[in-house]
């Protein structure tokens, strides 16, 4: 196709600028109308009641049935060749794969706390410490010796917000304020990577420096035990080229995302001097820093070369637009993206009947994931477990003891894996890990043994007692159908404000599962 440039088209052209003019006088005038002229003409059918029938309910739409399984091959099936596209690309330009949308490596803000950017704050800056208490002299909060009176009022005056008491401080979504020092591909941190070592394992997570991804990261283990539902997150990738896809479910459909391999490490590349003519002093720093599992910032595989799970949560983080979008959330919640599934949350102070839950929680048919939470308005801890934090439930058994009396038992996951620095992270009552309870035909019947990795046992009736919620996400198969209906909720500058109604019609017996649903 060949292009010829005519003068004389250039001519009949109005300029730029009086095209943008033109453009925006056909929606502006100066005469002023009714504010409802901004809106178009459908939305008042959702929110007046029809003249002609206002006792009658609006049969005319009805919402498109899919099935379950089919809905999520769909999305399956264009994360593959989304993929397979990419690896193409990348034998023909001899490069491995940047993800432009989510780009660790050249727009790492952008990527880690998004619409809530902000420049990292700069340590020791000599200007910045002046620049500081010139702040704080011109709000008079010096004495007359020039000693600065940091009272919690004048904390209070000076940040402009609640200054927590030493005794209520806590995570809180203004510390947010990430710092990983560099970013390097999977290929550059481990020694011998693989995406996946001997399966997936609630004990494979480590929880990193986004510390308030617990619950996504307890919803992670409540399943990965299970082979079929993570082979179903997991759907495609090719390592040599650096790029891996994920299904999840979204505001009532699947969706899939695609992400690189580069990943966030805690420490950054070497930056001293010196003579290193054999380069060993970069090289252990290396080896010792950023090699690993350990090296990297946010959640980590314990084995040391194991990928699956950090690949996982940069997916998730950048499903929902960056890591801090996941700082914070509800176990539940974690487990229906990851599922499709549907969450109801139960205080377990109000169980009505316990043997019924007992029985959900042994969970037979494998119809359910639960996980836990602890959510005491005292902020105090118990028996070993953090306050304000998420836990996973990965099994319920009730066997016979040597005296031949039944005991129900579940078992239990804190996502940080090992315990903190102050011994805290697992159960230390009845059944902890060295407790009496644990008898050599106790340890055998259970195949359990004790170790510093998050698991712990504890009795059913203390899982009542010690635990706020617990959240039961019901799991569909291919056998399911999926119908929904989304619609507006608009405030109304009308009268007669949202009386549509919606009708459900059941005409054969079946299990049915409504779900009401905010966009997110």
């Amino acid at each position: 196709m060949s292009c010829e440039h005519s003068p004389a088209a250039f001519k009949s052209k109005k300029p730029p600028q009086q095209q943008v003019h033109n453009f925006w006088d056909r929606y502006i005038t100066k005469s002023p109308g009714k504010v409802t002229t901004i809106f178009p003409p459908s939305l008042y059918s959702s929110l007046l009641p029809r003249p002609s029938a206002l006792s009658k309910y609006d049969t005319t739409t009805s919402p498109t049935t899919t099935n379950f399984g089919a809905s999520y091959a769909a999305a399956a099936d264009a994360c593959r060749a989304k993929i397979a596209r990419i690896v193409r690309d990348c034998h023909r330009t001899n490069s491995k794969f940047t993800d432009p949308d989510f780009d660790l490596k050249g727009n790492q803000w952008d990527c880690l706390l998004g619409l809530n950017w902000r420049s990292p704050p700069a340590k020791g800056n000599p200007a910045a410490v002046e620049d500081a208490l010139g702040t704080l002299e011109r709000m008079q909060v010096f004495d007359g010796t020039d000693c600065l009176q940091l009272t919690v009022p004048v904390l209070r005056k000076i940040m402009g917000k609640r200054v927590l008491d030493e005794e209520q401080e806590g995570d809180n979504d203004e510390d947010y304020d990430p710092e990983p020092k560099a970013v390097h591909r999977v290929g550059w941190i481990f020694e011998d990577p693989k995406f996946e070592v001997d399966g997936f394992s609630s004990s494979d997570i480590m929880q990193g420096s986004n510390s308030l991804d617990c619950w996504w990261l307890s919803a992670v283990a409540t399943i990965c035990h299970r082979r079929e539902l993570m082979d179903k997150i997991c759907v495609a990738r090719d390592e040599e080229c650096g790029v891996y896809g994920f299904v999840f479910y979204r505001d009532g459909e699947w969706v899939y995302t695609v992400v690189d391999d580069h990943l966030c490490l805690t420490n950054g590349d070497y930056e001293g001097g010196g003579h290193d003519p054999s380069n060993a002093i970069v090289k252990k720093w290396r080896r010792d820093k950023q090699t690993g599992s350990q090296a990297l910032y946010f959640a980590a595989c314990r084995e040391e070369n194991e990928t699956w799970l950090p690949l996982l949560e940069k997916a998730y983080a950048k499903a929902h637009g960056d890591y801090h979008a996941i700082w914070g959330g509800w176990v539940g919640e974690g487990v229906e993206d990851l599922t499709g599934g549907v969450n109801s949350e139960l205080a377990l102070e109000d169980v009505l009947f316990k043997e019924k839950l007992w029985k959900e929680l042994v969970n037979e048919n494998g119809n359910f994931v639960f996980g836990l939470d602890i959510l005491d308005r005292n902020g105090s801890d118990k028996n070993g477990l953090a306050n304000a934090h998420a836990y996973s439930l990965l099994a319920a058994r009730e066997e016979e003891g040597e005296d031949g009396k039944t005991v129900r038992l579940v078992k239990i996951r804190n996502p940080w894996g090992a315990r903190g620095g102050d011994g805290m992270g697992e159960w230390t009552g009845p059944w902890s890990d060295g407790s009496k309870e644990w008898t050599p035909y106790w340890l055998t019947k259970l195949d359990y043994r004790f170790e510093d990795d998050g698991v712990f046992w504890m009795s059913y009736n203390d899982m009542l007692h010690t635990f706020t919620n617990l959240y039961r996400t019901r799991l569909f198969d291919d056998e399911w159908a999926v119908a929904q209906e989304w619609t507006n909720v608009n405030v109304a500058w009308v009268s007669g404000y949202l009386q549509r109604k919606f009708v459900i019609e059941v005409k054969t017996a079946t299990t049915a599962v409504f779900v009401l649903q905010q966009v997110t």
